[in-house]
C-alpha cells in the first residue's frame, strides 16, 4: 500500500494545516539556530536600529514581513514545503559574502549577507512554491539592514548645489565655499542630518510597502519605488531651501534651532501625502487568489523528516563560514615594537619645525602615528603617516568614523573635495585632494591607502584588497599617507607635490613599512 493517495479537498486541507504544524516549529529553530551562529552581525544590526533614528524603522521591519506573509495564509494553506536544495549554491554564496565582511570589518556586508542567508534558508526548506508566494515579504527583510551612509556625502553635495541655485533664483546674494554657505543675515552650512538620507531611506522603505499593497503589475511597483526614491532628494532639496529662506526673512529668529527638524518632518510627511494619494490614481484591484485550483489536486506525503534533515543542513552550511572567518582574522600577528622614522632630509628638502603646519589630520586607532615638516626655499611639505597593524573593531583603517577630518571639528572645514592623479614610479596613482581651511590658514592636502604593497584612494578597492590578504593569509599592515601643502587663500590654481621629493618620500616610506610588515609575520 502506498502512502501517495488521492484525498478529498476537506482531507486534503486538514493533512495541510497539520504539515504546517510541523512545517513551522521546524523553520523557526533552524532561523534561530542561524540567528545564534551570527549573534554578533545580529546584534550589530539591533544595536544600530536602538542608537540611530535613520534606523530605528529596522524594529518594524520583521513584524511587517510577519503580517505581510499571514496574509497569504489562505495560499499557503493549501501548499506543503518540498525543501529545494539546489538553493544552497546561493546559500554558499551569501556565506562567502558574509565572510569577506567579517574579514574587513565591513558591518553592512555582513548584515546584508546575514539576511540573505535567512532568506535562502528559508527558500531551501519551504521549497519554490511556497518561496515564491512570500517572495515580497522575505525580500523586505533587507530593509531591516542599516545601510545608507555612503549616500549622505553625495546627498550633502547635492542639497548644498540646489539650496544655492534656488538662492541665486530668488535674487539674493549667496556666496559657496563647499558646504558652506552665506547670505546677507547669515552663515548656513549643510551637515549630515540636511542630507536628507532619512527621507530618503524611509520614503523607499514606505513605498516599497505601498506599491506592493496598491499594484498588481511589476512596472507600477517598480516606476512608484523608483519615485519614492527621486521625489524625497527633490524634497529635500525644497526643503533646505524654505529653511534658509525662512532664516533670512525672520533675520535668523526661526527655522535655526529645533523648529528646523520640526519643518522638515511635516514638510516630509505632506510630500509622502501627496506621493501616495497621486500614486493612488493608478492603484490596481486586489489580486484574487487563483492557487485554489492549481494546488487542490497536489498529493500529499509525510514531510516532517525531509524539513529535519534540509533545515539541519542549511545550519551546517552557514556556520562553516564563521568558523573560517575565526580561523583567518584570529591568527596570530605580531604588532612591531619598532617606530617608524622619517628621514631628516629628502633630497633638497629639509626636516622643518613640526609646528609650520597647524592643521594634523586624525588617525583613529593607529598603532603608530608620525608627523614631519620639509623646507625647500620658502615651501613646506607636511607628510602624515598612520599605521595599522592586525585591524580589529574601533581600530580599522577604512571605516565611517576613520575621517581625515572629524564631523565634531568646529575650527577646521573641507571646502573642496576631488580626485586627482600623482606620479608614483612612473605611473599614475589616484588620489584624494581636500582643500581644508581654518584658523586663518589653508591647506592642499593629498591622501591615499596603502594597502599590503598596493596605493589606493578608493575605501571600495581597500576593503577588497584587505579581504584578499586575509584570504590568503598574507600580510595585514595598513597605512593613510598625507601630503599637505599650505596655500595662500588669494592663490587662484592648485599645485602638485614636487615630483622628486615625492618618489624619494614614498620610495623610503615603502622600505620602512615593508620592514614593519615582516616584522609581523616573523
Amino acid at each position: 500500500m502506498t502512502d501517495n493517495i488521492t484525498q478529498t479537498l476537506p482531507e486534503k486541507n486538514a493533512h495541510r494545516s497539520q504539515s504546517w504544524s510541523v512545517t513551522l516549529p521546524i523553520l523557526l529553530l533552524m532561523l534561530a539556530a542561524i540567528l545564534a551562529i551570527f549573534h554578533e552581525t545580529a546584534w550589530s544590526m539591533v544595536s544600530i536600529w536602538y542608537r540611530s533614528e535613520t534606523f530605528a524603522h529596522g524594529f518594524i521591519i520583521a513584524p511587517i514581513t510577519i503580517w505581510l506573509i499571514w496574509e497569504k495564509r489562505s495560499q499557503l494553506s493549501r501548499l506543503s514545503a518540498v525543501p529545494e536544495y539546489r538553493v544552497l549554491i546561493l546559500l554558499a554564496a551569501a556565506g562567502f559574502i558574509w565572510l569577506l565582511g567579517y574579514l574587513v570589518s565591513a558591518l553592512v556586508i555582513q548584515q546584508l549577507a546575514l539576511v540573505a542567508l535567512l532568506i535562502f534558508s528559508i527558500w531551501a526548506v519551504l521549497g519554490n512554491k511556497i518561496s515564491w508566494v512570500i517572495s515580497f515579504p522575505l525580500a523586505y527583510l533587507f530593509f531591516a539592514v542599516p545601510m545608507g551612509e555612503d549616500l549622505v556625502p553625495p546627498l550633502m553635495e547635492i542639497t548644498a548645489t540646489a539650496t544655492v541655485y534656488l538662492i541665486k533664483l530668488t535674487g539674493v546674494p549667496v556666496f559657496r565655499e563647499g558646504l558652506f554657505f552665506s547670505l546677507p543675515s547669515g552663515d548656513w552650512s549643510v551637515v549630515e542630518a540636511c542630507s536628507g538620507v532619512r527621507y530618503l531611506i524611509a520614503s523607499v522603505t514606505l513605498g516599497a510597502l505601498y506599491a506592493y499593497m496598491t499594484y498588481s503589475s511589476l512596472k507600477k511597483r517598480t516606476i512608484f519605488i523608483i519615485a519614492s526614491m527621486i521625489v524625497p532628494i527633490i524634497a529635500n532639496s525644497l526643503r533646505a531651501y524654505m529653511i534658509v529662506m525662512l532664516g533670512h526673512i525672520s533675520d535668523m529668529k526661526i527655522a535655526t534651532g529645533v523648529d528646523h527638524l520640526i519643518y522638515g518632518w511635516l514638510f516630509f510627511g505632506l510630500v509622502m501625502l501627496i506621493l501616495f494619494a497621486v500614486g493612488a490614481k493608478w492603484r490596481d484591484d486586489p489580486e484574487k487568489d487563483t492557487n485554489e485550483q492549481e494546488t487542490s489536486g497536489l498529493i500529499l506525503r509525510d514531510n516532517k523528516r525531509p524539513l529535519l534533515l534540509a533545515s539541519l543542513v542549511m545550519v551546517v552550511s552557514a556556520a562553516i563560514w564563521p568558523v573560517l572567518g575565526y580561523a583567518m582574522i584570529h591568527r596570530a600577528v605580531i604588532v612591531p615594537d619598532e617606530k617608524l622614522t622619517l628621514p631628516k632630509q629628502i633630497q633638497e628638502w629639509q626636516e622643518h619645525s613640526a609646528d609650520s603646519i597647524s592643521w594634523k589630520p586624525k588617525f583613529k586607532g593607529a598603532y603608530q602615528t608620525v608627523y614631519s615638516n620639509y623646507l625647500k626655499d620658502s615651501q613646506v611639505i607636511g607628510v602624515a603617516v598612520g599605521i595599522y597593524g592586525q585591524q580589529e573593531e574601533g581600530a580599522e583603517l577604512i571605516n565611517s568614523q576613520n575621517l581625515l577630518l572629524d564631523p565634531t571639528e568646529k575650527q577646521w572645514r573641507i571646502t573642496d573635495h576631488q580626485k586627482v592623479i600623482l606620479l608614483h614610479t612612473g605611473s599614475p596613482m589616484e588620489v584624494d585632494q581636500y582643500l581644508v581651511k581654518g584658523q586663518g590658514h589653508s591647506y592642499q592636502v593629498f591622501t591615499w591607502y596603502r594597502i599590503g604593497s598596493f596605493h589606493t584612494a578608493s575605501r571600495y578597492k581597500g576593503k577588497l584588497l584587505e579581504a584578499f590578504y586575509r584570504l590568503t593569509f598574507g600580510r595585514q599592515d595598513s597605512a593613510r599617507i598625507v601630503l599637505m601643502m599650505p596655500i595662500n587663500s588669494e592663490q587662484s590654481h592648485l599645485v602638485m607635490p614636487d615630483q622628486v621629493f615625492l618618489d624619494q618620500l614614498l620610495s623610503v616610506l615603502e622600505i620602512k613599512l615593508d620592514i614593519l610588515a615582516s616584522s609581523e609575520s616573523e
